[in-house]
Formats: C-alpha cells, sequence, structure tokens
C-alpha cells in the first residue's frame, strides 16, 4: 500500500511542475504567439521609438483592437527587459494603466516613473483565447537636458516653434531650433526654471507696436501665468476654496455649465511662477454685467509656484436663461509682462422658473422631481403642459400644434430668448438639424434632468450608465471617448468619418493638431484638438458650423474684408475650397497671433512684403497658389488637413 501512494504522489509532483513550468515559459513576452489573422493589435501612438525624455514619468499612449473580441475582454500587460536579465519583468503593476473601450478596439493609457537610463518596455495585449500581441519601444530617461522636436511631436505650430511636453506631475524642458521655452503643469507641482526672458525682436511696423509687446510676451522664456480652475460659486463662500483640495458641492464649474442661480459669483485660481501685475483686470466684462474683482487670498503651492485666487462679484445678479461668455483678459500678465494663457468659457443661469437650478446640496447624481432642467412636476404645477397637451395633442407624442410643425420649431418657440436660453438664428446651411433627420432630441433628452456631470442632458450611451461627451478645452484629455456625441454621427461607418482623424495612428502621430502632451495653459489635453476649437456646437455663421472668431480672445472692432487673410476673423459661405479659401481657414489661426494653449500658429508670409517666413517652406508665400492639402495631406483632402495637417519637416 506504501509503494502504491508514492507512485501516486510522485505522478502528481510531475504534474504540478510541469503546470509551473508550462506558465513559466508562457508568461514570457518572447514567447507571444501572434495569431494568423492579426488579432489581436496593438500599437503605441506617443512616445516615438526611441525618445529622449528628461522626467523620470513617462505617459505611454496606444490603442488595441481585435476583430473577434471586444476591447473590454481584452488585457494589457506591460513588461521591461532590464540590462542585466535574460528574462523580462512584468512592471504593469508599478504604474497606472487605464483603458477607454470603444467597441473592438480600445485607447490606453500606461504611466510610470523610470529610472535614469535606457529602457526597453514591452507592451502585450491578449484575448479571451489566449492569443496575444506585443509592440515593444525603447525609451531614454535623462535626469537634465532638453528634448527636442525630432524626438516629440509637434502641436499647431511650424517648425521653428517651440513645442511643449509635460507629464502630470513633473514639468519637462522642451527645446526647439531656435526659442526654447519651459513648460507648465496643471498639477501641483511647478515649473522650476526662473531664467530671464528673452524677447523677440520681428517688429514690422510702429502701427502694431502695441500688439507686438503683448507677442513678445508670449514666446519669453519662461512660464506663463495661467487658469488653473474657475468656478461659480454661492456668494460669502469663497473662503470654503483651498488650492488643491476638494470643493463643496455647491460650486460649478464654469464650462458649459447650465441652471446656474442667479446670485452666483465667479471664482479663479490662476497659477504664476512670478508675482501678478495690479493694474489690469483678470476677466473681461460679461455683456453688459459689470462688478467687482478682488484678489482674495495667495497661497504657495512650491517654492516656484503660487495660487493667486480670484472672485468676480456682478453689481447685479445674472440675468435668467441668458448665456455668458467669460474670457480671460489677454492683456493681463505678471509683473515682468508674460501675459496670461487665453482662455475662452461659457455657462447659462437658470430659465425664469422657481426651485429649477442643480440641488446643490444633494448628490452629484441624485435628483429630484424639482431639479428638472425644463421646470418642475406637482400636483399643481405640470412643466409637461409646456408641450403636451392630453386632449389636444397634434402627433402621437400628444405635442401642442401652434408652436410649428416640428420638434425643433417647438424648442425654438422657447429658446428665442423667452424665458429659456436662446439658441441663436444661424444661416440655414449651417445648423445641424436644418434639411435632414437630425433634430434638437438627437443629442438633447428632453425629459432628463442632467446633474452637474451631465448639465446639458445629453444621452446616455447604449446599454451603458454613461452619457455621451462633448468636451472642450477646460476638460477635454485628448481621448477618443471626449468626443463621443460628435462619433455617433461622424464616426466610423457615416456618411462624414471624421473619427479616423481621431483613432487611427498614422494620422494621429503625423498630426499637427495634435498635442501629444499637457501644455502649460493649464488644461490636460494630450491628443487631438476638441472639435469645439473650430466649430459652434448650435451652428454658426459660416459653412460646417465653423466659428468666426477662432481662439480664446474676444475680438474687437468689425469684421474684416475677406481679402485680410492674417487675422483671426473668419468668413465661409461657399462650399468650394479652392487654395485660397484654404488658406484663409489655416491662417485664421496661423496668424503669429492666435494663442491657443499657451503656443501659436506661426505667420507662414511677411504682412507687410507678403514673402514668407521662412524661405525653404515653398509655397509659403501670399501669391502662391498652391493648396494647404497639397503638402499637409497625403491624399491632398482638405478634410484631412483641416483634423490632421500633417506635419512638414525639412
Amino acid at each position: 500500500m506504501k509503494r502504491k501512494n508514492y507512485k501516486r504522489k510522485l505522478i502528481a509532483y510531475l504534474v504540478i511542475w510541469s503546470v509551473v513550468l508550462s506558465s513559466l515559459l508562457f508568461s514570457s513576452p518572447d514567447n507571444i504567439v501572434v495569431s494568423a489573422s492579426a488579432v489581436p493589435e496593438i500599437q503605441i501612438l506617443t512616445p516615438n521609438e526611441g525618445t529622449l525624455l528628461n522626467a523620470p514619468l513617462v505617459e505611454f499612449t496606444g490603442t488595441i483592437s481585435d476583430d473577434l473580441t471586444s476591447a473590454d475582454k481584452l488585457t494589457v500587460k506591460v513588461f521591461e527587459q532590464p540590462e542585466d536579465s535574460q528574462q523580462p519583468i512584468d512592471i504593469t503593476g508599478e504604474g497606472k494603466l487605464s483603458m477607454i473601450p470603444n467597441g473592438t478596439a480600445a485607447d490606453f493609457l500606461y504611466s510610470k516613473d523610470f529610472s535614469e537610463g535606457v529602457h526597453a518596455v514591452t507592451f502585450v495585449v491578449t484575448d479571451e483565447d489566449g492569443v496575444s500581441a506585443k509592440a515593444e519601444h525603447t525609451i531614454t530617461v535623462k535626469s537634465e537636458g532638453a528634448v527636442t522636436t525630432e524626438d516629440t511631436p509637434v502641436t499647431v505650430t511650424t517648425e521653428d516653434t517651440p513645442v511643449t511636453v509635460t507629464t502630470e506631475d513633473t514639468p519637462v524642458t522642451v527645446t526647439t531650433e531656435d526659442t526654447p521655452e519651459t513648460t507648465n503643469h496643471v498639477s501641483e507641482t511647478p515649473v522650476t526654471s526662473t531664467e530671464e526672458a528673452k524677447p523677440t525682436t520681428d517688429e514690422s511696423s510702429a502701427s502694431t507696436e502695441k500688439t507686438n509687446t503683448s507677442q513678445a510676451a508670449i514666446e519669453e522664456e519662461g512660464a506663463r501665468p495661467y487658469m488653473y480652475k474657475m468656478y461659480l460659486i454661492p456668494k460669502d463662500a469663497a473662503d470654503q476654496y483651498e488650492p488643491g483640495k476638494s470643493v463643496p458641492s455647491s460650486f460649478l464649474p464654469v464650462e458649459d455649465m447650465t441652471r446656474v442661480p442667479l446670485n452666483y459669483v465667479i471664482l479663479v485660481d490662476v497659477r504664476s511662477t512670478e508675482p501678478l501685475t495690479k493694474t489690469q483686470p483678470l476677466l473681461t466684462s460679461f455683456g453688459d454685467i459689470k462688478g467687482d474683482e478682488d484678489l482674495i487670498a495667495t497661497t504657495v503651492i512650491t517654492d516656484n509656484l503660487k495660487s493667486y485666487v480670484y472672485t468676480f462679484t456682478p453689481n447685479l445678479n445674472f440675468n435668467p436663461g441668458t448665456t455668458y461668455d467669460v474670457y480671460l483678459n489677454p492683456k493681463f500678465s505678471t509683473e515682468t509682462e508674460k501675459v496670461i494663457i487665453p482662455r475662452f468659457l461659457k455657462f447659462t443661469t437658470v430659465g425664469d422658473y422657481k426651485n429649477t437650478e442643480f440641488q446643490v446640496d444633494r448628490a452629484a447624481d441624485e435628483t429630484i422631481d424639482n431639479d428638472s432642467i425644463h421646470g418642475p412636476f406637482s400636483v399643481v404645477t405640470s412643466a409637461c403642459s409646456f408641450c403636451h397637451s392630453t386632449h389636444n395633442g397634434k402627433d402621437e407624442f400628444l405635442l401642442k400644434g401652434g408652436k410649428g410643425s416640428t420638434e425643433n420649431d417647438m424648442c425654438m418657440a422657447c429658446h428665442d430668448g423667452t424665458g429659456s436660453p436662446k439658441i441663436e438664428d444661424n444661416n440655414s446651411h449651417s445648423k445641424h438639424y436644418t434639411g435632414s433627420t437630425v433634430s434638437c432630441s438627437s443629442c438633447h433628452d428632453p425629459h432628463n434632468p442632467g446633474t452637474k456631470q451631465n448639465p446639458n442632458s445629453l444621452h446616455p450611451k447604449a446599454g451603458t450608465d454613461s452619457y455621451y461627451n462633448y468636451k472642450k478645452a477646460g476638460t477635454a484629455t485628448g481621448a477618443l471617448s471626449d468626443y463621443s456625441l460628435c462619433f455617433s454621427c461622424h464616426g466610423n461607418g457615416k456618411k462624414t468619418n471624421i473619427e479616423k482623424y481621431y483613432s487611427d495612428g498614422t494620422l494621429k502621430s503625423q498630426s499637427g493638431h495634435n498635442f501629444q502632451a499637457q501644455t502649460e495653459s493649464g488644461i490636460s489635453l494630450n491628443g487631438q484638438f476638441p472639435c469645439a476649437e473650430c466649430h459652434e456646437t448650435h451652428g454658426a455663421a459660416n459653412i460646417k458650423m465653423l466659428r468666426p472668431e477662432l481662439g480664446n480672445t474676444k475680438l474687437s472692432g468689425q469684421k474684416p474684408e475677406s481679402d485680410q487673410l492674417d487675422d483671426n476673423w473668419f468668413s465661409k459661405s461657399t462650399t468650394d475650397w479652392d487654395a485660397d479659401a484654404q488658406r484663409k481657414f489655416c491662417l485664421s489661426c496661423h496668424n503669429g497671433k492666435t494663442d491657443l494653449y499657451g503656443k501659436q500658429g506661426k505667420a507662414i508670409y511677411d504682412k507687410e512684403t507678403g514673402d514668407p517666413i521662412n524661405p525653404a517652406n515653398d509655397g509659403h508665400d501670399r501669391e502662391s497658389q498652391k493648396t494647404c492639402a497639397e503638402c499637409h495631406s497625403d491624399s491632398q483632402s482638405f478634410m484631412e488637413t483641416a483634423h490632421a495637417p500633417k506635419r512638414i519637416t525639412p
């Protein structure tokens, strides 16, 4: 009996060791099997292969996909091959890995602190059947030094413009051939450079001296002040704000917020490495609203960075059902005239009903009957009757007659400014819903009360608990999901597929509109431009719903004549995109003045002479008949040029 038990134990040990050895062998990236059908797939988008970085925190972004497996069932592992070992080490748990599924594909981000030196990193994606694929990347981390634009994708600039790259917590210095500039951050770690500023000297005429003074300040070496946070808050609540800490539920973020109480004030947290001026206001006026602006607190964040907290208290309450545009004053600066990163935000006040603002003393996702975007419902007050009639409804939805024949007519009966926020009546060819099946309810749910996280009552995604996103500069991270509302119509399989410019790895990597890291503007954008940088949500006076004022600065005076190409006014009413039209659009930002995320698109030719700024750029003179798409798109498509312009390097 003992001999028999001995044999059983021996067999059991052999089986156990076989399983252990097999798991060790198949866990190595060197033994990854790639299926013949090329699924799954993995691609590293940033940083570029061989990139030299001077900060320990490195962020990798990429995409995974599988023809047969949904992205939420794919797994990603990260390995590093040490120089002193033949076996790769699993470092997935040492960093932070996040996934954003999108059907059979997903975007991923992996961040980790790396030591100084060369690192060989392998990303492995595996499907449910254990079939895997890998992507390998080598990076070099240095504690000091600069990263050149050869290793870092350019943003919206030409080749001689400084690029900004920042990780989440650690500032990075990025240097181009001509003009160095130090970045800032959007977290609690400040810029550490305090070198003397070096102004530019390319003034062209005395008439532009005043404007160029600000431009020179923009081009100076060193960090510019920027808006870190902006909130709408109750009066006398400013002392509840502590920089870097959570805020009370009564504080509302400004960008695209709706149903703002009429007696609220504005709080702004500005971050700066230098003392701020006391001679210029921080905010421009809100139409006819005037008020008092006060610096209420200054807090040291680190040795070099301070938080300056301002409040703006209107002299009168805000008007009901009104949309207000908020601009940072582009002349607001430090004492050494480093001007602030401009920002443009808008918010809408509560309608002329009672008790319809957000229940700010409740949980963010909790709603009650009174917290309805279209007014309260009670035994004696029925908001439903605004649109529906039980006995006199004209269709299967019991909608009232007399307000027009379409759903949009029903909405515009109130959203013409008579008790509800006004939706501008723009040209018929630049509205989403004119001559199509698109209506207001294609994006908005009229019965959804909304929350502070979804203030505009956007529809939920089918089969999920999350809502469609339409993020702008203050909230966009660059992920594909940031613009899911737009891509629900302009995505894969649709007539106009804009989504590919945000998901295709090749188009993204070569795009001059792709911000590969956080800029010094206090904005977390790490990818393609938000749609709202060029398009107006509900329509504009231009075709394609293109904004007439591009950038974050309110333009003064009248719109220039159509032959003036060097301003950021834009006007377009016809659908032809010849060389002249393409240049007008591109030069609305690439004019040396338009300031986006702390960077300017360089002017491509001299305003006075018409000669190209950089003679090596063929076709960049005022008289050239070349289209922008000829050089800045592989397909010579202006659609591609506008959304993902190919960078040209000499």
